[in-house]
């Protein structure tokens, strides 16, 4: 039985590739204490991970989602209008839209859920985050907004967005190894992150400017900041 449970689900207009990095890490530093559930693109896949990750009381998603589900695998044209049967027989039309929702949220209960993903920290109603505790989940913790993929106008740019997403992957792989080499609360694993991520800032500070610079140093901030922990905040990790 692995300690942490990741699951990754398969993207392949490799807008989530970057977090294989994170995979990668684990793997060399965990070894058998990490297991990293690739989903690919079936149903049936996606039902076969929920079912093994029963086994695992630390369980990392990382991937798209937002306040109400999280996403599953997506083809390179998955987000293209498609018949079901057709996404279901030809892969590259393969897109999971909803893969964790309400609906089967209560399959890790008793869990520590640690939810890389999207605006997965939100309280409203119909937020994974607040139906976390009467679904039975020990532990939840979720991310504001994390902006990882350029958009046409923004002021983020591409190179901006190059070295945010390097610096949360720093962070994020040697805080998860961190705690659990050191059976932490899940408190200790944020109040981990927040450290981190104030050291990043701070290298950053000391560099040498570059255009953007004071934009990815906001973006840094709210990322440690809107970390939210819904449940039981001093669950040991494992």
């Amino acid at each position: 039985m692995s300690k942490v449970f990741a699951i990754y689900p398969l993207d392949k207009s490799n807008s989530t590739s970057f977090l294989n990095r994170i995979h990668t890490f684990e793997t060399r530093m965990l070894k058998d204490a990490w297991h990293c559930y690739k989903v690919h693109f079936s149903d049936d896949d996606h039902q076969k991970c929920i079912a093994e990750s029963s086994d695992s009381h630390f369980v990392l998603f990382m991937g798209h989602g937002g306040e109400t589900q999280l996403h599953g695998a997506c083809g390179r044209f998955g987000e293209m209008a498609m018949n079901n049967i057709v996404a279901q027989e030809n892969c590259d039309f393969y897109d999971k839209e909803v893969f964790i929702d309400a609906g089967n949220l209560s399959s890790f209960r008793g869990k520590i859920f640690f939810c890389f993903s999207c605006n997965s920290n939100k309280n409203s109603t119909k937020s994974l985050a607040r139906l976390s505790k009467s679904c039975g989940i020990e532990s939840f913790v979720g991310f504001g907004n994390i902006p990882t993929d350029y958009i046409e106008g923004e002021t983020f740019s591409k190179r901006c967005i190059a070295i945010y997403k390097g610096k949360i992957i720093k962070i994020i792989k040697y805080s998860i190894y961190y705690a659990v080499e050191n059976s932490e609360t899940v408190d200790q694993l944020v109040r981990i992150i927040n450290l981190l991520t104030t050291k990043e800032i701070q290298k950053l500070r000391t560099q040498k400017p570059f255009h953007g610079i004071d934009a990815v140093i906001e973006q840094l901030y709210k990322f440690k900041d809107e970390i939210k922990v819904f449940g039981n905040r001093y669950s040991k990790i494992i």
